[in-house]
C-alpha cells in the first residue's frame, strides 16, 4: 500500500471527469467509481488524495487508503464498521474529518451494510470514496439502491482528447477541446474554421493509432507497438479470461470466449441472439446472461434501435460496440494499420462510439436507426433533441442516403456526418472530422 508521500509524488495526468467528482466531496454521499480494470480508477483515487492534501490541506493522518485485494484490508472491512472505526481512531485519534479510499469494493461480503452505516452514522466525520470493477457484482451485493447515500461515476478508458493529453500533445488537445462539436447545439463560426493540413495530418495519425490500441492509460503511455500489444494481451488474459470467470463462475468458459470473439468480429452489426445460440450450441438464456456480464464488466455495449414507439426498442435486435477498441483488436489479434484493414469503417465507427460516451447524458441514449429496406444511420442521440450521426471513413461532403431518409421521417434540427476531413455546414447538416466527435 503506497503511503501519502508516494501518492503525492506520483506525476499523474488529470482526467476530464475529475472536477465533476471533486464537486461531490463536500456532500455526505459515498463517491463510487466503477469501470473495467486498467481504465484508471485507482489513479483517480490518487488524484483525489492529491487534491485533498495539496488544495485542501488535509493531513496525511486523516487519509486512509484500503486496497481490498490485500487480505488484511479486506478482513478489516469485512469484520464490520465498529472494527474500522476503532482502527481509524487508533491511527488518528483527533476529531478531524477522515477520508477513506476503498479500492475494489466488490470484494466485500456486504458492501451495502458498510456504506449504509458509514454514511448514516458517520458522514459528518468520514467521507468515503470507493472503486469497483464490476457493476453486476456491485448490483448483486448492494442489497438496496442506497439512494441518497452514494453518487456513482462510470470511468472509461481515455477518450481522444484525453489520449492527446497523455501524449503531451497540448496544442492538438486544445484544438480538439475548443473545436469539438457540442451535440444538439448549433455550431459556432469558430468551430467551422478550417483546420490546417499540418494539424489535420497529426490528428489523423494519432486517431488511427488510438483506433488500433485504444485508450487504456498504461497502453497509451507506451511508445512501441510491441509493448502496447503485450500490455493488451495481459489485460485480455487477466481480465476476460481470469477475473470475469472467477467472479461469475462461468459454466461454459469455451462458449463465453467464443461469444466474445464473435462480438469482436461484428462491431457495428446487428446481433441475433437466437442465431448465436444455435451456432455456439448453448441456450438462448445463457447467451443473454453472458451478454449481461460483458456489459456490466464494461467490455462491450449493446445499443438499441431508435423508434418513436419505445416498446419496439426492447424487442428489436441491437448492435454491439466495445468500450475499448484496443482490447477488441487484441481479442481478434489484428493490429494492422487502419488503411490495411477490411474492418476499417467499423473500427472508426466503434471509436466514435467510445467518444460519444462523454457527450451524452447516458449510454442508453445512444441508439441507431434502420429500416427494413436498408436505410440506416449509425447513431441516433435520443435526448431532448433527436440527433442522427453517420460515420464515414473517407472524406464526405454530400448527405448520406440514410441521413436524408431519417430527416424526411423524423424531426431533427441538426444532423452530423463524421468523416475524415471535411468541416462545413450545409443547412441542418454538419460535416465534421470524426476526431472532433
Amino acid at each position: 500500500m503506497p503511503n501519502l508521500n508516494q501518492i503525492l509524488n506520483k506525476g499523474l495526468i488529470k482526467r476530464d471527469i475529475l472536477p465533476e467528482i471533486i464537486k461531490w466531496i463536500p456532500g455526505k454521499e459515498a463517491i463510487i467509481l466503477i469501470g473495467s480494470r486498467q481504465v484508471g480508477k485507482t489513479s483517480l483515487l490518487y488524484l483525489l488524495i492529491q487534491h485533498l492534501a495539496i488544495n485542501k490541506g488535509i493531513a496525511a493522518k486523516d487519509i486512509f487508503y484500503l486496497d481490498l485485494e490485500r487480505l488484511d484490508n479486506l478482513e478489516l472491512l469485512n469484520s464490520g464498521v465498529d472494527k474500522l472505526i476503532d482502527y481509524i481512531h487508533e491511527q488518528s485519534p483527533e476529531k478531524s474529518k477522515k477520508f477513506i479510499f476503498i479500492d475494489e469494493i466488490q470484494y466485500l461480503d456486504n458492501p451495502t451494510n458498510i456504506l449504509k452505516l458509514l454514511v448514516d452514522h458517520y458522514s459528518d466525520r468520514i467521507k468515503i470514496f470507493a472503486t469497483g470493477s464490476s457493476a453486476l457484482t456491485i448490483k448483486r451485493k448492494f442489497k438496496d439502491s442506497l439512494v441518497g447515500r452514494k453518487i456513482t461515476f462510470e470511468i472509461h478508458s481515455l477518450d481522444f482528447k484525453e489520449y492527446l493529453m497523455f501524449k503531451n500533445e497540448d496544442k492538438l488537445q486544445d484544438l480538439v477541446g475548443k473545436r469539438g462539436y457540442p451535440l444538439n447545439k448549433h455550431i459556432s463560426s469558430e468551430q467551422l474554421k478550417p483546420i490546417s493540413d499540418i494539424s489535420h495530418n497529426k490528428l489523423i495519425k494519432h486517431y488511427f493509432e488510438y483506433a488500433l490500441f485504444g485508450g487504456y492509460p498504461a497502453v497509451v503511455m507506451l511508445n512501441g507497438h510491441t509493448q502496447k500489444r503485450k500490455y493488451l494481451e495481459d489485460i485480455y488474459n487477466s481480465y476476460i479470461r481470469k477475473d470475469i470467470n472467477a467472479i461469475f463462475s462461468l459454466e461454459n468458459i469455451t462458449a463465453f470466449n467464443r461469444i466474445v470473439k464473435f462480438l469482436s468480429l461484428n462491431i457495428g452489426n446487428l446481433i441475433n441472439v437466437q442465431e448465436i445460440s444455435k451456432e455456439i450450441g448453448i441456450a438462448r438464456a445463457t447467451v443473454e446472461k453472458y451478454f449481461s456480464i460483458l456489459e456490466n464488466t464494461y467490455i462491450c455495449r449493446f445499443i438499441s434501435p431508435y423508434f418513436t414507439n419505445k416498446k419496439k426498442e426492447i424487442v428489436k435486435m441491437p448492435k454491439v460496440y466495445f468500450y475499448d477498441v484496443g482490447l477488441r483488436n487484441r481479442i481478434i489479434n489484428d493490429f494492422r494499420g487502419v488503411d490495411e484493414r477490411v474492418d476499417a469503417g467499423a473500427l472508426i465507427e466503434n471509436t466514435v462510439f467510445r467518444n460519444l460516451l462523454k457527450r451524452v447524458e447516458s449510454v442508453e441514449n445512444i441508439k441507431f436507426w434502420r429500416l427494413k429496406y436498408g436505410s440506416e444511420v449509425d447513431f441516433v442521440i435520443d435526448e431532448e433533441n433527436i440527433l442522427p450521426l453517420e460515420v464515414k471513413l473517407k472524406e464526405v461532403d454530400t448527405p448520406p442516403a440514410g441521413i436524408t431518409s431519417f430527416l424526411r421521417k423524423h424531426k431533427s434540427k441538426i444532423a452530423i456526418v463524421a468523416n475524415k476531413k471535411i468541416l462545413k455546414q450545409k443547412n441542418e447538416l454538419i460535416f465534421t472530422p470524426f476526431y472532433l466527435i
